[in-house]
């Protein structure tokens, strides 16, 4: 058996016994498995090689890299028996009487006839979608609270409740004094401009309280906002009459030296205003 080295250097004897054991079909004792290498037939590699063996069998030669630690890919000659092992792999070309195999893809080259297998699927944790809630405006529920806190606004109501695992099924926010309450049920709905309610949207829509309506007063307040109507009104109760007969208006605000009637449908907080009286129809 013929062996040459590229650095001009004999194959130590260690390495010429052991590839003498494996062209008799025995692995040499202690030598390290590797991983599968991929097989690219028709293929001739360039990078630095780390030994050169005449060996009859292809075979042989991909036990020998298989083997050996240090050895990246291998190809070999049909033609003259050449096995060429490499201890880094540069590129691949195209030649009809060589084989080759790597222990990593070429990278820019054609795939080998045994791809790497794809990676198992992701394994993602699957999380319910979040509650959605059904929200309703100028209106309180009739539901015991669970618990209260401050609040900035809807939204951050919203999130508490949706934060509270199940127990939390409703909640009212009350947008003039800026407070949310909780609720682990519906009940039913209740008319009161300050609030607004939502309930998760899967308990459908609460019934309506058939408690009576009145005007709950606020003199010497005024409404935020401009209104959905502007009109003159001799005096406050007047004006509360417009409001009393438009289903569309939860809240009035009389301003009393100019004779001004102003109709909400959505009052925002009220504020200190001499001379102005507001008023909003309220279920208890």
């Amino acid at each position: 058996m013929l062996l040459t080295y590229s650095r001009q250097a004999k194959l130590p004897s260690a390495i010429a016994f052991a590839a003498a054991i494996l062209f008799a079909g025995i692995q040499a004792a202690g030598a390290q498995s590797s991983d599968i290498l991929f097989n690219y037939p028709q293929t001739v590699l360039n990078g630095p090689v780390s030994a050169t063996v005449s060996i009859p069998l292809l075979e042989s030669c991909r036990k020998l890299c298989s083997t050996r630690s240090g050895c990246i890919g291998f190809d070999y000659s049909s033609s003259g028996g050449i096995c060429r092992l490499f201890s880094a792999v540069v590129r691949g070309e195209d030649s009809q009487d060589h084989a080759a195999g790597t222990r990593s893809l070429i990278p820019g080259y054609r795939p080998p006839t045994n791809p790497p297998a794809p990676p198992p699927p992701e394994v993602v944790a699957v999380q319910p979608p979040p509650a959605s809630f059904s929200r309703f405006m100028n209106r309180d529920l009739t539901s015991n609270s669970i618990a209260s806190m401050a609040a900035q606004d809807i939204d951050q109501c919203e999130t508490m409740c949706r934060s509270t695992s199940s127990s939390c099924r409703a909640y009212t926010y009350d947008a003039w004094n800026r407070k949310c309450f909780l609720k682990g049920e519906t009940g039913q709905l209740l008319m009161n401009a300050r609030a607004i309610s939502g309930v998760i949207s899967d308990l459908g829509t609460p019934s309506s309280s058939g408690a009576p309506v009145h005007i709950e007063y606020f003199n010497g307040k005024a409404f935020s906002g401009s209104g959905f109507r502007v009109l003159a009104s001799p005096n406050r109760d007047a004006c509360g009459n417009e409001c009393w007969n438009i289903e569309q208006c939860v809240a009035f605000g009389f301003t009393n030296s100019q004779r001004r009637c102003v109709l909400f449908d959505q009052p925002g907080e009220y504020f200190s205003s001499r001379g102005t009286d507001s008023g909003a129809k309220r279920q208890n």
